[in-house]
This record gives C-alpha cells, structure tokens and sequence, in this order.
C-alpha cells in the first residue's frame, strides 16, 4: 500500500494513467462502440475477391440482357485494375446463372472493348461524366466520415483527460497555488535531550497549538519486514495525509536482513509529491557512493541520538527526533547497520 501511495505521488503517474483510461475510453468505447465508423458508398473494387466475382456474375447476366457495352465497360472501370483477371477467372461454378459460352463470349467483348476507341455519342459521354463525379463524390463523403471519426476521437480522449484533471483539481491532488514553506521553531511539549542538534534555520516561529498526531515507531534488528505508516486527519477527522518509517536499504548477506538506512516519508493530499528522509548509519553515510545513490530517494542524514528533523508539505509539517538509536555489533563493520532504532514523530498542520 505504501508503494503504491509514493507511486500515486508523483507528478506524472495521475496524466498518464488518465491519459491511458482516456485512449481505452475514446477508442474502445467511443470509436467501436457508441460511435463506430460506417462505410457506405464503396465501390465495387473496395469489395472482398468473393463479391467481386459475384459482381461480374451479375454483369455478365446484365449484358445478356440488354447488349449494352458502354454499361458493361462502366462497370469493369468501377471494378479497378484487376477486372480483367478476376474475368479471367470465372467459370459456370462461380456463376450459376450463367452458362460457360456466355462467359467465352463476354470475356472475348471484355478484350475487345478494351481496346476500342470511346463512343462520341454526347448522352453516353455525358452519363460517364456523371459516373465519375458520383464516384467521386462518394469516395469524398467516406474520407470525410472517416476523419469526422477519429476527430471525435481525439475529442473524447481530450474531454476524458481535461475531466480528470479537473476532478483531482478538485480533490486537492493537484495544487496550483502552493504557498510558500514558512518557518517556525520546535512546538511545546517536544521533549528535548541534553546535547541535541540544533533546528535547521527553516525550523522557525513558535507556536503552542497541539499536534494533529503523534506516534512512536521503533525498528528493531531481525524485523526485516518492517514498515510503519500513520494516517494523518483533522480534529473533525478529515484525512489530511499520511506519514511512515520503513526500510530503504540493507548491507552484507544472510538473515536477519542488516538495516543500514531507513526512511521517514510524509504525504499531504494537497501536495503534488511525497517528501522524504534517508536516515543513514556512520558507516554508509562516510560511503559517497553510497550517500550519492542514496540521495536520489531524499535527502540523507547520518542518524545520532537525540536528533531532530522537521519536513515540510504544502499543509503539513512534520517533526521527529531520533528517541534510541543502537548500532549491531557483529562481524560487519562497526556502525554499519542498526540493531534499534525509535523514532518521536508529531504532525501540525502548517500554517
């Protein structure tokens, strides 16, 4: 659950999967189901090899019928390039209507038609003009169709996607008016140890308020499943945010797992981020290589008795201070991963 809080976090995850649900809606729903594209008006050469063959069937029949030429020709121009083969490929099978010297002498009329010159006659010239521009026409009407489909597509994607940025807009998990961090000092009623760190400078201005939450969380050495978190709410009992210690990284090999970092996260429903801590043992802390890798997950700080950090959201401000903290001691090197380690963490609200 805690992993896929952080990954629900992160500015870029809510986009894309809204704009993955966008592309399932829009395409699935809207393009194939409530909106699918329709094809009308095809010619006979946008027609399957069966059709085709029962379309010449049918024009063979018509000559039979009428002796018209300049229709039979017409029709074998609609039907494309390949008419001449698919009549090649005719037989009294295929048309049953149709008797094997019909098809003889329509495939001799086809050839020879073919290389005959056009007829002048105006009406004929006129019906062919008409037939093209029809063609046209049609040809025309389903491209415009089919780009009025996909327009509406990208519209119902884009309506889906500007829905559900509106919605988390809404819900507070989008925040396009961060305010600033402001500074404040330790809270009253924070027990402090001889000897403690200082408060950073953004630690900065006194208030007495009590705190929205607080709890006590220890790792001990041999919980290699450890991970706490802490639900953060109002006094009216309104969810605010959550907060948590869990295990970042481990040395060495073998059971139990040796803990030598750990992170303290905190998430504000009205940020757009998880902000966290690494608490580092002295031995991976002096590493750099390890203190650089480990800093791409937040900021690093090596781990001592009595410390105090604070971290900061849009709304919220959180204050812990290391209670215990006891290094293992065992053939690893020494002050390389921890054997106990308690953890104080209160919550205020920012103001």
């Amino acid at each position: 659950m805690n992993t896929l809080r952080k990954i629900f976090s992160k500015s870029y995850v809510v986009p894309i999967i809204a704009l993955v649900v966008g592309l399932i809606l829009g395409l699935v729903v809207l393009g194939w189901g409530l909106w699918p594209v329709e094809w009308v008006d095809a010619s006979p050469s946008q027609l399957q090899n069966e059709y085709k063959r029962d379309y010449l069937c049918m024009t063979i029949d018509s000559y039979v019928r009428n002796h018209d030429e300049d229709l039979v020709n017409k029709r074998l121009n609609a039907l494309g390039d390949d008419a001449e083969a698919y009549v090649n490929m005719l037989t009294p099978e295929l048309c049953k209507f149709t008797s094997g010297e019909e098809i003889d002498n329509f495939k001799a009329l086809k050839f020879t038609a073919s290389t005959t010159a056009p007829s002048t006659n105006p009406d004929n010239t006129d019906l062919a003009e008409q037939a093209q521009a029809l063609d046209k026409e049609q040809q025309d009407g389903t491209q415009k169709r089919g780009f009025l489909g996909v327009l509406l597509t990208i519209l119902g994607v884009a309506g889906v996607a500007g829905a559900a940025f509106y919605i988390l807009l809404k819900r507070g998990k989008i925040n396009l008016n961060q305010r600033p961090k402001q500074k404040r000092v330790a809270h009253e009623g924070f027990v402090t140890d001889e000897g403690e760190l200082p408060l950073t400078e953004n630690e900065g201005v006194s208030n007495k308020e009590p705190a929205l939450a607080q709890f006590m969380t220890t790792y001990r050495l041999g919980d290699d499943l450890y991970d706490d978190s802490f639900s953060i709410d109002s006094p009216s009992g309104e969810f605010l945010g959550e907060c948590g210690v869990g295990i970042t990284e481990t040395i060495g090999v073998g059971d139990p797992k040796k803990v030598n970092a750990l992170e303290v996260w905190l998430f504000d429903k009205n940020d757009i981020q998880t902000v966290t801590k690494v608490l580092m043992s002295a031995h991976s802390f002096n590493d750099a290589a390890t203190r650089q890798r480990l800093a791409a997950k937040g900021e690093t700080l090596l781990v001592e008795p009595g410390q105090h950090f604070m971290m900061e959201t849009a709304t919220l401000q959180l204050e812990a201070r290391v209670v215990d903290m006891v290094y293992a001691r065992d053939a690893m090197p020494e002050n390389s991963h921890f054997s106990r380690l308690t953890l104080e963490i209160s919550v205020w609200n920012k103001y």
